[in-house]
């Protein structure tokens, strides 16, 4: 069954993980953008995330997606997008973009939105947070909030960055103004649950998934 989707995106796109990405995942983690994070020394390791990233979709847990840049046939990793700690009943998760180095603001924004968009249109979430851990670029931080992120509060010391060390974390929130969802019977809304290939439309006379 199918639980993430590809995604376009203005200039590349989105699409789930494969074990032929291991090379390029461990490309990426050779690059950490967090304070503390762990550089990774055996690729084989990372033949588990494809593993939890599909198992995460399934149960409504996260959301793990390759970042391409490029058009057509021609796209190039440069990074992954990850949505986690979601709370379905809460309508809420958490996003973050990792990227090597040459990924651009206007395609990790893009990327981003794109990400956004589906969860809230799929799953109905409403609450998105980010966390920016100090340390990491400063132009993050503008970056969220011209994507309609607002500073809400900061952790101080509230991430190991080392045994005996510790950063600040910065969190924003996108706080989406639409009503929520009606619950309504099986079979009344289209394209319910999380499965993407999964719809009851043309039994019950809805438009296409």
């Amino acid at each position: 069954m199918n639980f993430t989707p590809e995604l376009p995106f203005d200039g590349g796109r989105v699409r789930p993980m494969t074990y032929d990405d291991v090379d390029a995942l461990f490309a990426i983690y050779q690059h950490p953008e967090i304070p503390g994070q762990h550089v990774p020394d055996n690729k084989d390791n990372l033949t588990r995330m494809v593993d939890l990233s599909v198992q995460m979709a399934a149960t409504q847990r996260g959301m793990m997606w390759l970042l391409e840049v490029g058009s057509d046939d021609n796209y190039e990793v440069q990074g992954m997008v990850s949505a986690y700690d979601w709370q379905p009943s809460q309508l809420r998760t958490m996003l973050r973009v990792d990227g090597l180095p040459q990924l651009s603001a206007e395609h990790r924004a893009a990327a981003l939105n794109t990400c956004l968009e589906f969860m809230s249109g799929k799953y109905h979430l409403r609450n998105f947070g980010y966390q920016w851990i100090a340390g990491q670029d400063e132009a993050l931080k503008t970056l969220l909030q011209d994507c309609g992120f607002s500073l809400c509060a900061t952790l101080r010391d509230g991430w190991r960055t080392g045994t005996e060390t510790f950063a600040d974390v910065v969190q924003f929130h996108k706080l989406l103004d639409v009503a929520k969802p009606v619950p309504g019977r099986l079979g009344e809304q289209d394209n319910p649950g999380q499965n993407l290939d999964k719809s009851f439309a043309d039994k019950n006379g809805g438009g296409a998934a």
